[in-house]
């Protein structure tokens, strides 16, 4: 909310500047890079009984001819047993006791036996089918079965088989027939040929009212100290002056409140959640951004700002802003229009053209610091024009001095959650399942629920925010509950709303008690919506702010009033089969073509996205995070040489919010880190998991904690060096400290390294200026390894702003809007132990985010990013490259990449040729049809980067990843609406670029 200043200036009078920041300072101090300890070794021996041999992964046992080696203390070991013809393998003995493969930890010496004995010499076939419209797969202990890509196998006279049955996250087990009748883990006796079949079943969608889903509360729009206008001295008296609205004071109001959930979503920045203060154990903190500069938006759950570029020429004043819904939605985040009577419409109070973006989730209908009676005339316009959204109401405040009129809460957004988590609340804003209530911490709450029965079957299966689908003439219920509503008056009203009067009018007389109400209705030939609000005596649904300027003449103003807004539902809509927007300047038709890519990963109605690609001797490994109800899941992927599919399988199946995955191969060894928030969110704990598959991803061993601490692990990297194992890198964060660049390679380094915090300078808030903390963030770090055993990372950093994390500071005002990020990288040479010094990349007056990083055959290593000159909004990202022949010593001149000034261009990666040279891949806003897609660029043998390439491929196409000439990318090309269908796939695209 914006104040004037002789608005402020009264209430500042009343001592409200008095009120400070009680936070403790908190000197940091430089610490010296961590010099790893010495390495130990541990001996391994192996020995033989009967006719076989035993290999080793890592390689160094092949006995009967190197029966013995010394590995690095933490090393895990894996002994894979092979009979020769005419015998099989019974059992280890020693230190491994079991019949199928040994895995070992190199924690001390060990010694192990492995017995072959003479094979029988009969053999028998286990053959497994799979039935039902689900998906899952099959394995057999021992190996032999991987269904359904190999579903038979020969075994030993009488060798016990156990085959157990994993069903993907949409489906589920219901069992075996066959051989297998009644069991649930089948073990099965190989004494004659033996089938069985396993049966899974596709799982229906969450129904709205299952048991499982929860009110969650919340508010939808709180700023701090973060946003250019926070707090009130700076509105007051100018940027210059103290901040006093830390991260901190806002989640602790929201707690007191009793919230659950709480986004901050400050002015065209992602700052806050770099601030160590961004956390909470009372209640689910989630992402959140208010973008645009105009009109502007709330953007809730993305993993990075949401920039809006330049409007390109000739162009609807909408296009910036269609592009941006688009690219949250890409990220499976929520899209809000923030108080549209300040953006969407014009003077008199109609929609104007910007009005016109479709895909918005969820519009502020009740602004705290606005007018709510405008904006619920702009949502009816646009539900009358055939747009399908949800509802939202939140306070906008900036400065803790209005808290008692419009702090967080005030009101609160309740969201029908399919789970207590961010995701699940998501999911749920998406969807529109929202309400509003008066949550002024004065009055009692009361609150309004509205649902639907169109079938008869008395379950009323919809809420608030859903569509349904029901034949004219066909009969049904609405049912409202009011909670707690005496003394209100509960208008339903009927599509085109409140221009044709309350469709029915009801007296609540019940005090902390809810009543309902039922309403016959007859489903129309036409769309249709319904929905519900509430009335009565209680504070201002708005802060009249112009009273403020002459309290003692607008006294009366601030009196409790009769007819003020105390509740609100998101409609319900019915209509003869799903509809379209019909705005009054139509979206261009998707130009796109068939570009003959393959479905991945992914499946229709759901979110699939953030795909990571690795092709190596010719097989794809992919994976990508997917998400079911309330939660997210690591699917992975293999393509074979031969263009044959593995099933998807779900590698995090036991968690519920793994998130971000990366992957590494070389031979059969595939590696996959991911960021796990296992560990909670409640504060937020998302750690950093490995997995590591030694057959090429057919089967995966037990994943690794990598790193869990008390504060958040973030984003991670990896790469392989050339012993085969992986270097990780991730952002991390804890109590007291910035974000900071970890690294650690698994079997060798005992802890991570920092690799940022050297040169860095940090410290916590004085009590009287909570813009005066100083924690420069260190973020998006990637990793690449050369052949000849180099290393590189680098990462995104703001150490060298002024300010950093902050817009402007006291005593100077206006700083840089956004920080001065730059890129910074640091590499290793081969055999070193030492890193070395940190290097800048990028420019002092331009923001430098997201760098990708490769090392080519013939000895550069590229970096390349997406950059913009510092303005929060209305210009256009670019990408940029440099590259260096000295392993990083000296840089080339960063320069454009296939640049085009009237696009936006963003989140870059690199990837090899096969003739060894670089390239890259970005997602891009050149399309004439508006839409983000693939593009594509090679480096010739100069060095020189191609003009570049835009892949015309249907869909809103986002995050690429390339690998040997094979790009993976999401899209939305299976969507069947350009609203409220969330579909998006995981596409593989082979042969995409010429080497």
């Amino acid at each position: 909310m914006k104040l004037s200043t002789t608005s402020v200036l009264a209430l500042g009078i009343v001592s409200l500047l008095a009120a400070c920041d009680s936070g403790v300072n908190k000197n940091g101090t430089d610490t010296p890079p961590t010099t790893p300890p010495a390495t130990v070794f541990y001996q391994l021996i192996v020995t033989l009984d009967g006719s076989g041999n035993v290999v080793s992964s890592p390689a160094g046992i092949s006995c009967g001819t190197q029966c013995n080696k010394s590995y690095a203390a933490g090393t895990i070991v894996n002994l894979t047993p092979n009979a020769n013809a005419g015998s099989h393998f019974d059992t280890w003995s020693g230190d491994c006791d079991s019949s199928g493969n040994c895995r070992l930890v190199m924690n001390q010496n060990h010694t192990v036996r492995a017995h072959f004995s003479v094979s029988p010499i009969s053999r028998y076939t286990l053959t497994v089918s799979m039935t039902g419209d689900g998906e899952g797969t099959v394995v057999s202990s021992p190996h032999g079965i991987d269904c359904g890509e190999q579903c038979s196998a020969d075994y030993d006279q009488n060798t016990l088989v156990t085959l157990n049955a994993a069903a993907d996250a949409s489906s589920r087990f219901d069992g075996w027939s066959g051989d297998c009748s009644g069991k649930t883990a089948c073990t099965l006796t190989m004494d004659k040929a033996r089938s069985t079949v396993a049966r899974f079943t596709a799982l229906p969608p969450l129904p709205p009212t299952a048991v499982s889903r929860q009110w969650l509360f919340g508010d939808t729009h709180v700023h701090d100290d973060h946003s250019s206008d926070g707090s009130f001295p700076r509105q007051v008296l100018g940027q210059e002056q103290a901040g006093n609205m830390p991260v901190s004071d806002q989640i602790n109001f929201a707690a007191d409140s009793g919230l659950d959930f709480l986004p901050l979503t400050d002015h065209r920045t992602y700052d806050q959640h770099y601030d160590p203060l961004w956390e909470s154990s009372r209640l689910l903190l989630m992402p959140g951004e208010e973008a645009n500069g105009g009109p502007h938006a709330l953007v809730h759950g993305a993993i990075d700002t949401i920039v809006q570029g330049a409007n390109p020429p000739g162009r609807p004043d909408f296009v910036n802003l269609q592009q941006s819904i688009w690219d949250a939605h890409a990220q499976a985040a929520s899209w809000s229009t923030a108080h549209p009577d300040d953006g969407e419409t014009d003077d008199d109070g109609k929609p104007n053209i910007k009005a016109n973006a479709q895909g918005v989730d969820t519009v502020e209908v009740w602004n705290k610091a606005s007018n709510p009676d405008k904006e619920i005339n702009y949502a009816e316009n646009r539900w009358n024009a055939g747009f399908r959204f949800g509802v939202v109401g939140a306070c906008d405040d900036h400065f803790k001095e209005l808290w008692i009129l419009g702090g967080p809460g005030m009101p609160s957004t309740g969201v029908f959650a399919p789970r207590r988590s961010v995701r699940g609340i998501l999911q749920s804003l998406q969807a529109g399942n929202t309400i509003i209530r008066r949550n002024s911490g004065i009055l009692p709450v009361m609150r309004v629920m509205l649902e639907a029965d169109m079938n008869g079957a008395g379950t009323f299966a919809a809420v608030g925010g859903d569509e349904i689908t029901a034949a004219a003439g066909t009969k049904g219920k609405l049912r409202i509950t009011v909670y707690n509503g005496f003394g209100t008056i509960v208008s339903l009203y009927r599509s085109p709303g409140r221009a044709a009067g309350v469709l029915k009018t009801f007296l609540p007389t019940s005090i902390a008690k809810s009543e309902t109400y039922l309403v016959d209705i007859v489903a129309s030939d036409q769309p249709t919506w319904y929905r519900v609000e509430a009335r009565g005596p209680g504070l201002p649904a708005a802060i009249d702010t112009a009273a403020l300027s002459d309290p003692l003449n607008n006294v009366p103003s601030t009196i409790p009033l009769l007819n003020e807004l105390q509740a609100v539902t998101s409609p319900v809509f019915i209509a003869p089969r799903a509809i379209d927007a019909i705005p009054e300047v139509a979206l261009p038709s998707d130009i796109g073509i068939d570009d003959g890519a393959a479905l991945a990963l992914g499946s229709a109605g759901s979110f699939a996205g953030f795909p990571a690609l690795v092709v190596d001797n010719g097989i794809s490994h992919l994976v990508a995070e997917a998400h079911t109800s309330g939660s997210t899941a690591i699917l992975y992927r293999r393509r074979n040489a031969d263009g044959s599919w593995s099933v998807a399988v779900n590698l995090t199946s036991n968690t519920l919010q793994a998130r971000f995955p990366k992957i590494a191969a070389r031979g059969n060894s595939v590696w996959v880190a991911w960021q796990d928030g296992r560990g909670g969110e409640q504060p937020h704990r998302p750690a950093i998991y490995l997995r590591h598959s030694a057959d090429g991803g057919k089967h995966w061993e037990t994943e690794i904690a990598l790193r869990t601490v008390k504060g958040r692990a973030e984003h991670p990297d990896l790469a392989l060096l050339a012993s085969g194992a992986p270097i990780v890198v991730w952002q991390e964060i804890s109590a007291g400290n910035p974000f900071d660049v970890m690294m650690q390679r698994v079997g060798s380094d005992a802890q991570p390294i920092n690799l940022s915090r050297d040169g860095k300078s940090f410290h916590a808030a004085n009590a009287f200026d909570s813009r005066s903390a100083l924690y420069p963030a260190s973020v998006w770090p990637v990793v690449s390894v050369s052949s000849d055993g180099r290393a590189a990372v680098a990462w995104q950093d703001n150490r060298t702003d002024k300010d950093p994390l902050w817009t402007g500071g006291a005593g100077y005002g206006e700083g840089t809007d956004p920080d001065n990020w730059q890129i910074m990288l640091r590499t290793l040479a081969p055999s070193a132990t030492t890193w070395s010094a940190p290097t800048s990349l990028g420019a002092n007056d331009r923001a430098d985010r997201h760098p990708a990083l490769t090392f080519t055959a013939d000895g550069r290593l590229v970096a390349a990013w997406d950059s913009k000159v510092m303005s929060s909004s209305g210009v256009n990202l670019s990408i940029q490259s440099a590259q260096s022949l000295d392993n990083g010593s000296t840089w080339s001149a960063p320069a454009a990449v296939a640049e085009n000034v009237t696009a936006m261009s963003q989140w870059p990666k690199l990837g090899l040729a096969a003739n060894g040279r670089a390239q890259m891949v970005w997602y891009d806003s050149r399309a004439t049809d508006w839409r983000w897609r693939v593009m594509t660029t090679a480096m010739g043998s100069d060095g020189a980067w191609s003009a570049g390439q835009l892949i015309p491929s249907r869909g809103i196409n986002t995050w690429p990843a390339v690998s040997n000439g094979a790009i993976a990318y999401a899209s939305t090309r299976n969507a069947l609406r350009l609203q409220r269908d969330r579909t998006q796939q995981v596409f593989l695209l082979q042969s995409a670029l010429s080497p």
